[in-house]
């Protein structure tokens, strides 16, 4: 049932650790659920717990009505809560120092998914309780080959999209008939549809000032139509229709015109040199076999647009954790709105997307492309990489 067990437990014993006690309650911590890969249609209205120690067998506690429909082998039961208590003195039996999804200080808050009293019961045991920020990483945000492909198949399709987006620009720019932000966002819902993919969110199109708003997405009161001389954002998200498959998300930037203004020209070579620069270091540690953490990459980014003197107009981290949800639960690119000090480990894959954001000149530049760490290398998977504006005039 927990298909990375092996790599779960050799993590726990180079940590030192006793184990990892997964809990959950009403889905307050779907990491927990996802790394036993419980079935979809268990009924867990209680709570429940499952302790996997640094060697031997998974242990399970469960309430008694519910233990009927998992699949788990000689489970301990519970029915009151002086039960549940005796069953985690059960459960944890010998265990002094065990991980939990918690976060001091709520460094990385993803991570953050057990309740203080849960934490707070289980240290009355006499057990240590640390994070399980790394565990997390081995266990759920790790691909398997099978999802790395469904990755680079989302990736191609987004970046084809992407391409038949400001081609649908150019063609309407060319007709004098300006096609709007939700004309655009209709087409690629159209084409993600087309391509069997789906997406948590829908794609933002953001013209002009709407592209300095990093989370702006079209909507009728505020639609604003595509004309010369308009900057445009295409920030597409999505994968395959399949529980297991990897989202792809890219940000590409255009411009109706067949000059960029240098003021915005020095915005995009900004943003594209912090992006380049993360990619860097990243790929220099790899090769050479020794560790980069997210918050390093935020900050090799945050240089690049501060020594720029933008660093007031970055408004967010550099990337995300990419995995079945579009925000992963492995190491973000972060620095500043969390400190993420995890490590990229092999197998993972994250965004890599910093940005510069000017409303008052209405200006507004992101730059995103996909990155897969291998044992000897960071493979970029949403080549090409944007070098210049796609001019839409």
């Amino acid at each position: 049932m927990i298909p990375r067990l092996k790599a779960i437990q050799q993590t726990l014993q180079d940590a030192r650790l006793d184990g990892w006690l997964l809990y959950d309650f009403q889905n307050q911590n779907p990491i927990a659920r996802r790394v036993v890969r419980l079935p979809e249609d268990a009924i867990l209205t209680r709570r429940w717990a499952c302790f996997i120690p640094a060697e031997g067998s998974p242990r399970w506690l469960v309430h008694r009505i519910e233990v009927g429909g998992l699949p788990l082998t000689s489970p301990l039961t519970y029915i009151s809560w002086s039960s549940w208590l005796e069953g985690l003195r059960a459960l944890l039996e010998d265990a002094r120092r065990v991980a939990m999804e918690v976060s001091p200080g709520a460094a990385i808050p993803t991570v953050s998914r057990v309740d203080a009293g849960t934490v707070e019961l289980v240290r009355s045991l006499g057990v240590d309780v640390v994070s399980s920020a790394d565990l997390v990483q081995i266990a759920e945000a790790v691909w398997t080959p099978e999802q790395k492909a469904t990755h680079l198949r989302a990736a191609r399709h987004l970046l084809a999209i992407k391409d038949m987006a400001f081609a649908y620009v150019r063609e309407r720019l060319h007709a004098d008939t300006p096609p709007t932000e939700l004309d655009v966002q209709r087409l690629i819902l159209r084409l993600f549809r087309e391509n069997e993919l789906v997406t948590d969110h829908l794609p933002i199109v953001a013209v002009d000032e709407h592209a300095a708003d990093p989370h702006y997405v079209p909507n009728e009161a505020e639609n604003r139509a595509i004309r010369p001389g308009s900057l445009l954002l295409l920030d597409l998200w999505a994968r395959e229709a399949r529980a297991d498959a990897v989202y792809a998300d890219i940000t590409w930037m255009a411009f109706a015109g067949e000059r960029v203004p240098e003021r915005l020209q020095r915005v995009f070579r900004v943003v594209r040199s912090a992006r380049d620069a993360v990619i860097a270091l990243a790929r220099e540690r790899v090769r050479s076999h020794r560790p980069v953490r997210g918050y390093e990459l935020d900050d090799a980014a945050r240089r690049v647009i501060a020594d720029a003197g933008w660093a007031p107009f970055f408004l967010h981290r550099t990337g995300h954790s990419l995995g079945v949800d579009v925000h992963g639960n492995g190491v973000n690119l972060d620095n500043v709105e969390t400190h993420d000090y995890r490590q990229l480990v092999p197998g993972i894959g994250f965004t890599v997307e910093p940005g510069v954001y000017l409303p008052q000149e209405g200006i507004g530049v992101r730059l995103e492309t996909d990155c897969y760490v291998g044992e000897e290398d960071v493979e970029i998977t949403t080549l090409p990489l944007q070098e210049d504006w796609v001019y839409l005039m």
